[in-house]
């Protein structure tokens, strides 16, 4: 869960006290503004994840030199190649993350924030059958995607300078809750075969269950002595369940003084999906008398997800007893679609959208593998991560029809680490880290002239540093075979 500090807090606090019920649904829009970038590390990037202990090291820059079971997932055919079975497990990693919003309210200010959590895994194995003795196996279990964000706020105010600066306030309270969870699990198995001495074929094959749900829920009260009671309710949920069929096809040549490596992404393949949306807004006891009392609770709903055709090929490249290691990756497109269908609500006048497109991306990097001796090697590697989002389909959008959250900023990675080669394991210890920045060309704008703006964009920076750690170690001596 994200935590507030106090002086945020208390900014907030001022702000209701001054402007009363005309900044409620402004304070709202400011605290989602706020925790908008906490959103940023997975909405919609393609390698904000790798898996594989080298593999992560090396930045996923893998596709035509993978040596370890993240082939599961960066290039199949190059299972054929390994000699030996192993168990391998990314064990638990964890990362440490941080945001720093410039001008976020429209006008010269700064806020930072962070947060330390556990990050995705994999565990892997390999296995043969002995009536197929030129076919290789492996399984793989892995987190796509496991994040969830929350925010809860709570002020009951009823005495103070605030307080008495407004001549009919006698009491506040409000109360605000964000929470927003999205895991993708991937299971499946691969297989590879030698075609020549030097040619391998792969193909992989993920079952995904992908779950995405938040809510938004806002509740004010202020109690004046003119005024009498005042009372506003706004609560948004919803809710998205995708089973489906990830596919990867690979080719591994091995050639005299290098590797070569191509991989095939298929799209997407939706085979359940289902989508729920509820949505209440209450209002009473304004002077103006205009109340209102809208809910609606919408199941199963039509739903979607689309994930586009990818393109990956690489090199693996051997300087003397170093390797380098280098990649480049083609994302294609995905048109606008509703990842939810909301049927219109003419008679509370309410209409909701849910979309999502993405644009085209090609990204590269470059590893290195550095020899130090027969039990320890280096490893380094940076490479990029643009954004393919052009909107991305969110709670803001729920809640804000004009809403613009999208964190449309390009990515760096690094990755270093160690590699030991102990006696009967291969222990792998390392650090990633991650960097991007993007600026929102409209501030947040207050109704009324109490908070003047200004036109320079809020801007935002997102760092995050993963450590990790992760075993191989032989699968109890032998072979799995299956007879």
């Amino acid at each position: 869960m994200y935590h507030i500090n106090s002086g945020f807090i208390n900014f907030i606090t001022g702000v209701f006290c001054d402007i009363r019920f005309l900044i409620m649904q402004a304070y709202a829009r400011l605290i989602l503004f706020l925790f908008l970038p906490v959103f940023i590390f997975g909405q919609g990037y393609y390698n904000q994840e790798n898996f594989g202990n080298r593999s992560i090291l090396l930045g996923g820059n893998v596709t035509g030199s993978v040596d370890d079971l993240g082939l599961t997932y960066y290039n199949p055919a190059r299972l054929a190649l390994i000699e030996d079975p192993v168990f391998s497990i990314n064990a638990k990693a964890y990362q440490f993350s941080s945001v720093t919003l410039k001008n976020p309210f429209g006008r010269e200010s700064k806020l930072s924030d962070s947060r330390f959590e556990g990050v995705p895994s994999l565990v892997s194995g390999t296995f043969k059958i002995e009536k197929w003795p030129k076919h290789h196996f492996a399984y793989a279990f892995l987190s796509r995607q496991r994040a969830r964000i929350g925010v809860n706020v709570s002020r009951d105010l009823s005495e103070g300078d605030l307080i008495d600066e407004n001549e009919d306030l006698d009491r506040f309270v409000g109360d605000f809750k964000l929470d927003n969870t999205r895991t993708d699990e991937w299971f499946g198995m691969t297989w590879g075969m030698k075609i020549k001495d030097n040619l391998s074929v792969g193909v992989s094959a993920f079952v995904s269950i992908f779950n995405s749900k938040a809510i938004y829920d806002l509740g004010l009260a202020t109690l004046g002595e003119a005024s009498g009671v005042d009372l506003f309710s706004s609560k948004v949920k919803y809710g998205q369940t995708s089973y489906g069929l990830f596919l990867k096809g690979g080719l591994a040549w091995q050639l005299e003084k290098f590797e070569l490596g191509l991989n095939i992404d298929a799209p997407f393949v939706d085979i359940i999906n289902s989508g729920k949306f509820e949505y209440q807004r209450f209002l009473s006891g304004t002077s103006n008398g205009q109340d209102e009392f809208i809910y609606f609770n919408l199941k199963d709903l039509k739903a979607r997800r689309k994930e586009p055709l990818a393109i990956s090929v690489g090199a693996g490249i051997p300087v003397k007893k170093h390797k380098i290691h280098v990649k480049a990756d083609w994302h294609g497109k995905v048109s606008e679609y509703d990842r939810l269908v909301i049927p219109s609500q003419e008679e509370d006048g309410e209409n909701f959208f849910f979309k999502e497109e993405l644009r085209s991306v090609i990204n590269f990097g470059a590893g290195i593998e550095f020899y130090v001796n027969d039990h320890m090697n280096l490893y380094g590697s940076i490479s990029t991560d643009f954004s393919p989002v052009k909107s991305n389909a969110s709670i803001f959008d729920l809640i804000e029809n004009e809403s613009d959250a999208n964190f449309d900023a390009d990515y760096f990675h690094y990755a270093f680490g160690l590699d030991f080669k102990l006696k009967k394991v291969e222990l792998v210890v390392g650090a990633t880290y991650s960097t991007g920045s993007a600026e929102f060309g409209e501030p947040i704008r207050f109704p009324g002239d109490e908070f003047p703006t200004d036109e320079n964009p809020s801007h935002v920076t997102a760092t995050r540093w993963r450590f990790v750690v992760g075993l191989e170690i032989p699968l109890f001596g032998y072979e799995l075979e299956f007879k």
